[in-house]
This record gives structure tokens, sequence and C-alpha cells, in this order.
């Protein structure tokens, strides 16, 4: 792990000055040169093969070494064999021109998780000072010192561009500087300027350099300061302005959306899925969702929507298993008039969910004739009625959901291999209930609570041996089979009644009546419970040897022995 700031990035500006390459340089040796194998590969004429080194300092700077190089390796507009800097520099290397400065750590340090950028408030920007630095280096550094405001959306200070344009009126002895940026519909947009028309001889001529994205600079210059041979640098000094938004009239550009929180009572697992989920809900990309009957892939589907930039619009849905293939594709592509006596013209799902989100529940069960039509529209985004002739545009979200093995079925030839990969663009599997059995008692409690509003009955609530067993239960039918027994329960109560065993169904206990035989729910039982299966597995695995049983347990002799005897495992 690099320490802060030692990493560097090289911005080279093309000779004819039409574009700008980036290089981030970490800590280390970095060759530049022609040769294919140069970190820096640079093909240009007057470019060595072996060009120049860059050897970047893990505690901070540069040196630069010249290996040799026919047209030589210049640092501030001098030629040099070896030089070091620690700042911000301009370099040449044959015909090209660049820039080379410390690379912002919140960019170069966010793929290594650092401390630095998570918690430690940002600093100021220390000031530039750059009154020794060679006059080239002098306006690429005026531009980093006044300009990066703009980085975060705001409005160029007066006072700021005031001091932008004496800087470069300091540094070049002309007439008028304007620093402009082309707006479509409005011209020119003068974003500073200053003149030392006090000085300006009479014969004058304009002197314009147009950097990227619509930036340029205006010189009016004296007749005889000859400024053709600096225009590359003046190219290179606006690309800096390049990606910054534009300094007067023009509001900031809002934030990117925030990713939705995970709705309350999910487990660790489930939260983190919910998590993905909300970084995809803000895009566009269909998704597929995997899971078991009943573990709530419409419910995900419907909170994918919810935290979409399409919650305004509708979200319908349609099971595919449930209908015959003629039936499905006039229910989601719409049917035309006259197609059948007494038929009249009627728009389908996917017309009736413009800006909206289609869910396409047990996508698995849909005939090989629809699947190929529904993958016509998520590629041409329009689609055909029954019957009809003329394209109609389709503005939709598609999210599938099954229950089955759609990668088999893609091998056994039953569901195609083109749809499947444009729907699982983001694919998300839910585990079934058993698996996560630590959101049963939040889920539990708000099923039994809608219940209880549904039929107006009051209720203390659920005993702690209903609890237990509906922890414990293997719930095959998942969400949805907890939902169903806990509204059937929730009827059986009396005006005042909590929910117990005895409105239990049979089949999720043990023995039926008797209240101690469901398992509780103590802090103490529960851990002894999860020692005595540890130790039983660890047991087993070392085959009857106590000490790789005590590594696989990770407790000392003394321990091992006293839990086997408390746990009653001999």
């Amino acid at each position: 792990m690099t320490a802060a700031g030692s990493a560097y990035q090289l911005k080279v500006l093309s000779a004819d000055g039409s574009s700008l390459r980036r290089f981030q340089l970490v800590p280390g040796e970095h060759t530049v040169g022609s040769a294919a194998d140069a970190e820096v590969h640079l093909e240009a004429p007057g470019v060595s093969r072996r060009h120049a080194r860059l050897t970047v300092l893990a505690d901070g700077g540069v040196v630069i070494a010249d290996l040799g190089s026919k047209n030589g390796t210049f640092v501030g507009g001098k030629r040099v064999r070896e030089a070091a800097v620690t700042g911000l520099a301009t370099l040449a290397f044959g015909s090209l021109h660049a820039v080379l400065q410390p690379s912002d750590p919140v960019r170069s340090e966010v793929l290594l998780g650092s401390p630095a950028a998570s918690g430690a408030p940002p600093r100021e920007k220390e000031k530039i000072s750059t009154q020794s630095l060679h006059p080239l280096e002098r306006l690429a550094a005026s531009l980093d010192a006044v300009l990066p405001p703009l980085a975060h959306g705001l409005l160029l200070p007066e006072e700021a561009a005031v001091e932008l344009a004496r800087q470069w009126i300091e540094i070049l002895p002309v007439g008028r500087v304007e620093l402009l940026r082309a707006v479509p519909g409005e011209g020119d947009v003068v974003v500073a300027a200053a003149s030392t028309a006090d000085r300006l001889p009479r014969a004058v001529k304009p002197f314009t350099v147009s950097g990227p994205d619509g930036w340029s600079l205006r010189l009016r210059v004296p007749d005889d300061l000859q400024l053709s041979s600096l225009r590359p640098l003046f190219s290179l000094a606006l690309s800096l302005l390049a990606a910054r938004p534009l300094a007067r009239g023009t509001p900031p550009a809002p934030p990117p959306p925030a990713a939705a929180a995970p709705p309350p009572g999910l487990g660790l697992e489930m939260s983190n899925l919910y998590r993905r989920a909300g970084k995809v809900a803000r895009g566009e990309v269909p998704v597929l969702i995997l899971g078991e009957s009943g573990v709530g892939k419409e419910v995900l589907a419907r909170w994918l929507h919810d935290a979409s930039p399409r919650a305004a619009g509708p979200f319908l849905a349609v099971n595919c298993a449930a209908l015959p293939r003629d039936l499905l594709e006039a229910e989601l592509f719409g049917i035309e008039k006259g197609v059948a006596t007494g038929v009249e013209a009627r728009p389908g799902i996917l017309e009736r969910a413009s800006a909206g989100t289609v869910l396409l529940d047990e996508v698995g069960d849909m005939a090989p004739e629809t699947q190929a039509k529904v993958l016509r529209v998520l590629e041409s985004t329009s689609l055909f009625r029954v019957g009809g002739r003329k394209p109609i545009a389709v503005d939709v979200r598609f999210v599938a959901a099954t229950n089955r093995d759609l990668e088999s079925m893609v091998e056994a030839g039953t569901f195609r291999r083109d749809l499947y990969h444009r729907l699982a663009a983001f694919e998300v599997k839910i585990p079934p209930l058993r698996e996560r059995r630590e959101e049963i008692p939040y889920l539990a409690a708000r099923f039994f609570h809608r219940e209880l509003e549904k039929a107006a009955v009051a209720s203390p609530g659920i005993t702690r041996g209903a609890l237990g067993v509906l922890v414990q239960s293997p719930w095959p039918g998942n969400v949805r089979e907890l939902q169903n027994e806990i509204a059937k329960a929730a009827l059986l109560l009396e005006p005042g009644e909590p929910l117990d065993l005895s409105h239990l169904s049979a089949r999720l206990r043990k023995k039926p009546g008797e209240r101690a035989s469901s398992p509780p729910l103590t802090l103490e039982l529960a851990v002894q419970s999860a020692e005595r299966k540890a130790f039983a597995v660890a047991l087993a695995a070392a085959q009857g040897d106590a000490v790789r049983a005590m590594e696989l347990l990770g407790v000392a002799k003394t321990t091992y022995y006293r839990k086997l005897k408390e746990l009653g495992l001999g």
C-alpha cells in the first residue's frame, strides 16, 4: 500500500494539440518511450524507444532522468539529464509536451480502502507559490490554484477570475487575455478577462488557442510577439478546464441519487443483497431475481421499482406460468381490433407500463415463441400488437423472476440463451427462509400485527413457546408459508388472547399440546445448543484426535474438557 499523496499523474498532449492522454504513476520506476513495453508508451516523432525514466518516490517527489534520447528530456523548458520535482512540473519528451502533478489521494486510494479516505476531514487546499516557477509552469499552476472550486459545481468568484487573468498577463506581455467557453445557443461566454491597454501598441493581432470541451484562450497581442511555438502548451493548460463545469450562468449539476436503504428487519446477508440491488435500481439494466417459491421475489421487484427513477411510473406484473401462450402474448403485447370476432383493440402490459417497470414472474415457464418476441422488445424497444403491423415504442424496465434453474434450461435448450443474458444483466438470488432464521421474529410480528388490524382483534402478542416453534420450523414454503400460518393462527384467537402453540398447525409442533417441548429462546440455551453442534462437528471431523478438535474449535485445553463435561459429550 502506498502512502497518501505519493502517486502522480502524467498528462501528455499530442503533437497537434488535439488530444490528451493520462498515465497514473505509482511509486517505482516508469520508462517513457516508443517501445511497446514502455510503461508510458508514446509513439510520436522525436520520442526515442527508451527516452526517459520517471522514478516516483514513496515519500513524495519524482526523479526525472533522460536515457540518452536524441531529442532530449525537458523540465520547465530546460533540457536535463536528471532532475527532481516535488509538485506540478511541465515536461517535454521530443515533440510531446506534458504536465506532471500529484494525483488526488482520494481517487488513487479508493480501491485500497485507505483509512485516510474514510474518517479524516478534508484539508484546505494549500496555496501554490508560483514566483519561482518557469513561466509556463506558472500558467498551469495558476489554473490549478484558482479553479478547483469549479470541480464541485461552484461559480467562479470574481476575484478568482481577476487573479487568473492577472497571472496570465504577468506571464505573457500581451494586451488582453480572455478565457472563453463556447455554449450552444449562447455563443462565447467570457469566464475571465484582463487588459494592459495602456501598454498596448497600435499594431495588434488576434491569437486564439482552442482546448477540449469548448474552452479557448483568446489573446490580443502586439504584432511582433511570436506565440505560435507556445500553442501546444496553451492547449495543455486549457485541458485542465475540460473536466470542470461551466463557470457562469449554469447551476451546479445535481449529485447522483443515493442508493435506497434496505428495508428493516433483514439479516446481514439479505441487507447486503438489498444494498447491491439498490445501487442497480438507479440505472436501467434488466434484473433477474432467482429463488424458491415464496421467498419474496416480487417484494424485491417492487422495492427495486420504488427505489428507481421510474418510481412515479406504473409497476405491472404478469405471471408467465398462469396463462396459455396466446393469452400471455395478448396480455403482454396487446391486441388489434378485428383479430377475432368482437375483439376490440387494447394495449398490453408493456404499453400500459410506459415509464415504469414490468415484472415477468415465473419467466422460466414462458413458451419459446413468446421468449423470441420478448427478446425483440428488449433489443428494439418496440413491439407489435397481436394482429398489428405498426411498431409501437416501448419505454419500460424489465425485471424477471423464476424459481427454475435457468442456466440448466439454457443448456437443455428449453430457454433462449440470448434472452437469459439480456434479462440477467444483474442477477440476484434470494436465499430460502430456513437460511435466514434471524428474520423470522420480525416477519412474524409484522404479519401478526397486520392480521390483528384486519380483524380488529386485540392481543398481547406471540408467546415464547410459539415464537420458538416458528423460528425452528423448516418453512418449505418460505415467507409465503409463514405469512399464511400467522394469518390462520390470528383467526383462531379469542379477544385478548396471545398467539400460542395451540394456534399453530400440528405439523409445526413436535409434541402437540406440550408447551415445554418447544425450543426455548433464552440466550443461555441458544448458546448451549450452538456450542453442542460445534463440538459435535469438530469431534466427528477430528476422528477422536483431541488436539485436532481443539484446533478446529479454537479453544484451549482447559476450556475444551470443561465444555465437553458441561455439554454432556464425554
